[in-house]
């Protein structure tokens, strides 16, 4: 695995590999474990879902950590939310921008 942890505010999540016969079987690429806090992901993705697959579980650990009901936002309040929270993660954790370099190239 590329990244090892993902630091959030105070919190730190662990990213671990799961294997691809538990992605098959329970048809998915990853998942965000909130008692153990993990992410998981499946241990072969092309990099480009990686990335999707990684972002996405790293939403549902905002939504999971922070306090606000993002139901009550509204699209704009839910929009500012996503991208301030993203900046913080961004800024906490230099080795995920060079994660979506990598990503991202051809």
């Amino acid at each position: 695995m590329i990244l090892k942890e993902i630091k959030y505010r105070n919190f730190k999540v662990k990213i671990v590999k799961l294997a691809r016969k538990d992605a098959k079987k329970e048809n998915i690429w990853g998942y965000y474990d909130t008692d153990k806090s993990i992410i998981a992901l499946s241990e072969d993705l092309k990099k480009i879902t990686l990335l999707d697959t990684l972002l996405h579980e790293i939403a549902h650990m905002i939504a999971h950590k922070s306090s606000i009901r993002l139901k009550n936002l509204g699209e704009e309040g839910i929009a500012l939310f996503i991208g301030s929270e993203f900046s913080k993660i961004f800024l906490q954790n230099p080795k995920l921008i060079t994660f979506i370099k990598r990503c991202t190239s051809k």
